[in-house]
């Protein structure tokens, strides 16, 4: 009997962690794997010596040296979701081990509280690995002092305490509020020496690394590594949660003590606030879920690997009105030659902020304004919108591998090379580094590469002031020096579609010829078509280029329609958007 009560205790004991596994990598891995995408392309983490120096030559840097290598691992979301949460439940563990030694109880509510909060704050995609790792860390620290140093040896965490500083920064002053509060409240001898030589151990090492070593300023030393971009801009919940943990040794010696007598003695049941904990956890976290973020980043995912019909076909089945999406939509539509067949098939930014990024130094427009640029033939352009994000943001994995292939187009292989070697120092790059490598100093083997001998063939040759704030006036350039380049051209017809500008979309029709194209687009044949029938202007002679019978008799359908509920507006945008909704025609009455 008493075998299976203590089989029955341990399970209360120990399921409630389990449980809590389980849960937060299902939910992680399945709900809000894009976290996991994002964070892994926001940094590119090295495996070389330099790079750790360079890290760890400042205070914190270490920690976020350890953020980053943990980052990496995200290349696969499920490693990500179970790296994640088994930290999580790490810090639950040590906190419920720390309130062991300092109550003498076993503690169940605090420190499910924090690993849950934890969680909450982890389902932001902008929340870093780093700050779970900094009180993780901290928190073992503290338990480890607790636990193993006794009476002359808890000077050891005294003299250490510069080093902890050193390596993760202003997470450090977690250990040393909780040591401060530990010592206030064991009481002892010696106690506020220990403190003492704490505090000032800290400050001098901060002075003298703030004066000879570090070269930073002092505003950056106190905080760094800690950012509050870094935490998903959610410091209402992230600080004070920071607070609470730093006064643990009170709570636990003041007020838990009670409750767990009261949970031992009277109420047995409250064995089971960990689950109620996690069960509230989950409803919270339910709505938590992004499906904004979740579709643009899988959207982003697919556009990386050049999976640019599933991209259309995903956002025809899942339209957005997310710009970014609509931007990367775009292109995937322009990359396959039907931009201005299937324009109108997803919703449109009439100032073409779905067409084109303007220049700013926002890390979200920076980081993607040159694909617009590398679709057109534009390489040099592409390429400094790269280069500049790698210097407000550092080096990641896509802009990066922007890079080479900008390199290799242009034939600059010994930068090329550099830009490789730094990917092939990489944990999960490594092959794509050895692919770029083989067409290193290889100008045939580029120009049969199924994307860069692309690319090259169609890059502008003639150099001209690119109007970063005004994206459109490029494509004029473009289509000057080279009347064939029919990306360029699509673009030119989107933009003048969006602008309703039926009498220049008409003017383009001899260059589309140009072209090579034997057949009008769908999108712009329809404002040819409306062009025509409402008798805007003249046509230009065409030598094989006609709109077809069926868009002229889906035109008189629509305006049949239209002018039958023209004396209301609403009533015939309801009437007209199941059947042309898609059209050049709907856009222009209704957008």
């Amino acid at each position: 009997m008493n075998n299976k009560n203590q089989k029955s205790k341990l399970f209360f004991i120990y399921f409630p962690y389990l449980l809590f596994f389980i849960s937060g990598v299902f939910y992680l891995s399945w709900f809000t794997s894009y976290i996991f995408f994002y964070q892994e392309k926001a940094v590119l983490f090295q495996t070389t010596y330099p790079f750790f120096i360079e890290k760890v030559s400042q205070p914190g840097g270490f920690l976020e040296y350890l953020g980053e290598f943990q980052t990496a691992f995200y290349y696969y979301p499920l490693l990500g979701a179970v790296v994640v949460t088994s930290e999580l439940v790490a810090v639950v563990f040590v906190i419920a081990a720390i309130g062991r030694r300092i109550s003498g109880n076993r503690t169940f509510v605090l420190p499910f509280l924090v690993g849950g909060v934890l969680f909450f704050l982890q389902t932001h995609y902008q929340y870093r690995s780093l700050n779970t790792i900094g009180v993780l860390v901290q928190l073992f620290f503290f338990y480890s002092t607790v636990k193993a140093f006794k009476k002359k040896t808890e000077w050891v965490p005294v003299f250490l305490f510069p080093l902890n500083y050193f390596l993760f920064g202003s997470f450090s002053y977690l250990f040393l509020v909780l040591y401060i509060l530990w010592q206030i409240q064991k009481g002892g001898k010696y106690g506020y020496y220990k403190i003492t030589g704490m505090l000032t151990a800290g400050i001098l090492f901060f002075y003298i690394g703030e004066e000879f070593l570090f070269f930073q300023t002092v505003g950056h030393l106190v905080v760094f590594p800690y950012e509050t971009a870094k935490t998903g801009k959610q410091v209402q919940v992230f600080l004070p949660l920071i607070f609470l943990i730093s006064v643990l040794p009170l709570l636990f010696k003041i007020k838990l003590k009670i409750i767990e007598k009261i949970r031992s003695k009277k109420f047995p049941f409250l064995q089971l606030v960990p689950l109620v904990l996690i069960l509230a956890l989950t409803i919270l976290s339910v709505g938590r879920i992004d499906k904004k973020n979740s579709h643009y980043f899988y959207v982003e995912k697919l556009f990386y690997q050049q999976k640019y019909d599933e991209i259309i076909a995903f956002n025809s089945e899942f339209p957005s009105n997310n710009i970014l999406t609509n931007y990367l939509n775009n292109i995937a539509l322009a990359e396959t030659g039907r931009l201005d067949d299937m324009f109108f098939s997803f919703p449109q930014s009439v100032d073409g902020a779905t067409l084109f990024l303007k220049w700013d130094l926002v890390t979200e427009v920076l980081k993607r304004g040159g694909y617009y640029y590398y679709t057109l033939g534009m390489i040099n352009e592409a390429q400094r919108w790269a280069y500049e994000f790698m210097v407000m943001h550092g080096l990641t994995p896509e802009g990066l591998k922007m890079l080479i292939k900008t390199e290799l187009i242009n034939g600059n292989y010994k930068v090329a090379q550099k830009y490789t070697s730094i990917l092939g120092n990489t944990i999960f790059y490594r092959n794509q580094a050895k692919e770029f490598e083989i067409l290193l100093f290889n100008d045939e083997a580029v120009n049969k590469h199924v994307e860069l001998g692309k690319k090259r063939a169609s890059k502008v040759q003639q150099d001209f002031f690119v109007l970063s704030d005004d994206p459109a006036a490029n494509l004029d350039f473009i289509i000057e020096a080279d009347s064939t380049n029919y990306t360029a051209l699509e673009y030119k017809l989107a933009w003048l579609m969006l602008q309703k500008d039926m009498a220049q979309v008409v003017k383009q029709l001899p260059i589309l010829e140009r072209c090579g194209i034997r057949k009008i687009p769908k999108n712009v044949e329809e404002a040819v078509v409306a062009y025509q029938q409402l008798k805007v202007g003249e046509m230009p002679e065409l030598e094989r280029l006609t709109v077809t019978r069926e868009t002229v008799q889906r035109f008189r359908q629509y305006y049949q329609v239209f002018q039958q509920n023209s004396s209301n507006r609403e009533q015939a945008k309801r009437a007209l958007s199941q059947n042309f909704s898609d059209t050049f025609w709907f856009y222009v009455f209704f957008s």
